[in-house]
């Protein structure tokens, strides 16, 4: 078996080991998923003419999983430049497929090039702390996600602000309120990692202030970045601010559903079934009166057992 082959015959193991770690049985799995992102996907290309910009930046979000610069030095260690290029780019173009294939389904060609292209972009890519000079961020004395995800993602948040100047040069309404969704999805993705236990302990507050404290940190932060976007959009588009609150609405409650969701597995990340729900309450923003309840109770019951007032 050759060194490509085998790496993905591990991570197969890996993932198939890990859902049964969950009590799941993986062909619930196998099956589930596939069916429900295809569920998923229908929905929002029906419910929103800004389905491909969406969809296609949440594969883009789904890509910089891969990007982390730790799990690419690690990569680097175990394996010869030529096999890490190999692997780096396969496992994107892999990732990038199923969005691609249902975009081309959609006739959405442009879409669907573009995320193939995207995945071969982001081999080189590498998020996190590369060691060298600290970019100064909006956040300065903050909680600590929005002042690690800026950086890591400042890229795609410079490219959300140039494809909101875009839309509006050609005035393509659509796609310049879609580039506020991107930037919410950009800022939850901030909360996809936990931090150490300690980092919420220190908080000598009930689960409920300190949930309430992370949700308005959030929404002060998200704020900052969202704030110029949404004033140009409705300058160059005054008559779509119905869209633009309802949209605003959606991010917000997106959001506070991230937060929520992080610390309902802390100080572990959150699994595949509670991924799934969360993308379905994306894609289907009436679902969020569901799942934001139940991932706070989560939350609630999860913190107690890490802090409490003293």
């Amino acid at each position: 078996m050759g060194t490509v082959r085998y790496f993905f015959h591990l991570q197969a193991k890996r993932m198939h080991r890990t859902i049964s770690d969950w009590g799941i049985h993986p062909l619930v799995v196998y099956i589930g998923l596939p069916i429900l992102f295809v569920a998923g996907a229908i929905a929002l290309f029906i419910r929103t003419p800004y389905a491909p910009w969406i969809y296609a930046g949440i594969a883009a979000l789904a890509l910089l999983q891969w990007c982390g610069v730790e799990r690419q030095r690690f990569l680097r260690q175990v394996f010869d430049r030529q096999t890490y290029w190999r692997i780096r780019l396969l496992e994107n173009v892999l990732l990038m497929m199923p969005f691609a294939a249902f975009l081309l389904y959609k006739g959405e060609w442009w879409f669907a090039v573009g995320l193939l292209v995207l995945a071969a972009v982001a081999v080189p890519v590498r998020i996190g702390n590369t060691g060298g000079k600290t970019l100064p961020t909006p956040f300065s004395g903050k909680p600590f996600e929005f002042t690690i995800g800026f950086r890591a993602s400042v890229g795609m948040l410079l490219l959300a602000y140039l494809l909101l100047v875009i839309g509006i040069y050609v005035n393509n309404e659509n796609l310049s309120i879609a580039t506020i969704v991107l930037m919410v999805l950009v800022c939850a993705n901030y909360y996809g990692w936990s931090e150490p236990v300690l980092y919420a302990w220190i908080y000598a507050l009930t689960p409920r202030v300190f949930l309430g404290m992370k949700i308005k940190t959030a929404f002060r932060q998200v704020s900052l970045l969202l704030l110029p976007m949404v004033v140009v959009a409705a300058i160059g588009f005054s008559g779509s601010w119905l869209a633009l609150l309802i949209v605003l609405v959606v991010g917000y409650g997106y959001l506070a559903l991230a937060v929520l969701a992080k610390y309902a597995a802390f100080p572990g990340s959150v699994n595949i079934p509670q991924g799934i729900f969360m993308a379905l309450s994306l894609m289907l923003p009436p679902l969020l009166l569901v799942s934001i309840p139940y991932f706070y109770h989560k939350a609630m019951a999860n913190m107690a057992t890490v802090i409490r007032p003293r």
